[in-house]
């Protein structure tokens, strides 16, 4: 191992897991790039596929990089933790609630330290209120780590500090920057990268690189157009041709492994302990249920609203002639009639359509089709337990 792959792993060895899957997705795209290998692995809790992660920031974004960003949290954690009095860290504990907040919301800096904690912060929805007083930004919510709001309401609720309380982000703007500049050179960094503004456009690229739609963060960053937004990142010919074969790629791995697929979206959630049941309603109006594990369910994020994807898989698809016969324990059962038989003597596809016109594919015995006396033309009820159900959100 070479001296600089010595060092780079001796850094890499303090990052926390999510920062690890992150850079092994990124050293992924970028080994696929250069041999011209495809990349299939899917970033950890993502919402889109790694090639998300191969646009580049232009150059005259400054912002900071995954690793450097925790460099600079470290710094500010130690620099509180080594006060060496109670009022001295709750002072720096003070900034570094700001420096957070600036970190994981994306705001600027006069938004910041205008929020109240006791109106602008939302417990429960794990967001914080900025109120748009640039006519060209609108008022909007942010989405923010739960543990940094528990931790604001905390600072906020010690005794010691009740004489700042709804005031806890009025900070002097020029004290912060120094602050923060103070901290870059703890970190290592250069101080003239590490700014308000630097802390905002490393959220907008983080957030699109991990796949988050462009949309969705020109609404968290409160931008009037999408043209503000789009100038974090740029894609190279060699980039968009690489994202497009990966698409199509995956469209036809789809339609190739998934027979039955049904697009809609969740209209109810129920969990247990274990395991959670969700309630899709799909374009052509039926009601799918599913039940995956509570594991996946927070892997997905899925949320009532939210667009999903049921797909069943052929041998899981029961058959019955008489709807009395399809009631069983299996949540789901739709009508419709068969289309074409095709068999080998040993397993027969069933190919069908729903009431409404979705196709359906069964694959079952020779002889359960002899024994159902099935034709084309024939009424049939599909019907598949709750648990047959892949959900997708790609």
């Amino acid at each position: 191992m070479s001296t600089v792959e010595e060092s780079i792993l001796e850094r890499v060895s303090c990052l926390d897991v999510l920062a690890l899957e992150r850079l092994r997705d990124h050293a992924e795209a970028m080994l696929a790039q250069k041999s011209d290998r495809p990349t299939h692995r899917r970033q950890h809790g993502s919402l889109g596929p790694c090639q998300a992660a191969l646009f580049k920031v232009p150059s005259d974004i400054r912002h900071l990089e995954t690793d450097e960003i925790e460099r600079l949290t470290v710094a500010f954690d130690e620099w509180r933790d080594t006060a060496r009095t109670a009022p001295i860290r709750r002072a720096r504990d003070r900034m570094r609630l700001v420096y957070l907040m600036l970190r994981h919301s994306g705001g600027k800096l006069g938004e910041v330290l205008a929020l109240n904690e006791r109106t602008d912060i939302d417990m429960a929805q794990s967001t914080v209120s900025f109120g748009g007083a640039d006519p060209n930004e609108s008022p909007r919510k942010v989405v923010v780590p739960k543990s940094l709001i528990e931790e604001v309401l905390r600072f906020a609720a010690s005794p010691a500090n009740r004489g700042i309380r709804g005031e806890l982000f009025r900070l002097d703007p020029g004290f912060v920057r120094r602050k923060l500049y103070e901290q870059a050179r703890r970190a290592g960094l250069p101080p003239g990268r590490v700014s308000p503004t630097s802390l905002r456009h490393s959220r907008a690229v983080e957030l699109l690189r991990g796949g988050v739609p462009l949309p969705v963060v020109q609404v968290m960053l409160g931008h009037s157009s999408l043209v503000l937004t789009s100038i974090y990142c740029s894609f190279s010919d060699q980039d968009c041709q690489r994202i497009v074969n990966h698409c199509v790629a995956k469209e036809s791995r789809v339609k190739t492994s998934a027979r039955n697929t049904f697009f809609g979206s969740v209209t109810s959630v129920r969990k247990s302990p274990l395991l959670t049941e969700v309630s899709l309603t799909a374009q052509n109006g039926f009601e799918i249920v599913s039940v995956i594990t509570n594991e996946s369910f927070e892997r997905l994020g899925l949320i009532e609203g939210g667009q999903v994807t049921a797909l069943v898989k052929a041998p899981w698809v029961l058959l019955a002639k008489d709807e009395k016969m399809a009631r069983t324990s299996a949540r789901n059962c739709f009508p419709g009639q068969v289309v074409s038989i095709r068999g080998d003597g040993v397993a027969v596809e069933i190919m069908g359509l729903l009431d409404g016109g979705t196709p359906m594919c069964a694959l079952i015995t020779a002889e359960s089709v002899e024994t159902l006396d099935l034709k084309e033309g024939d009424q049939i009820w599909f019907f598949f337990k709750a648990f047959s159900v892949i959900l997708n959100i790609d």
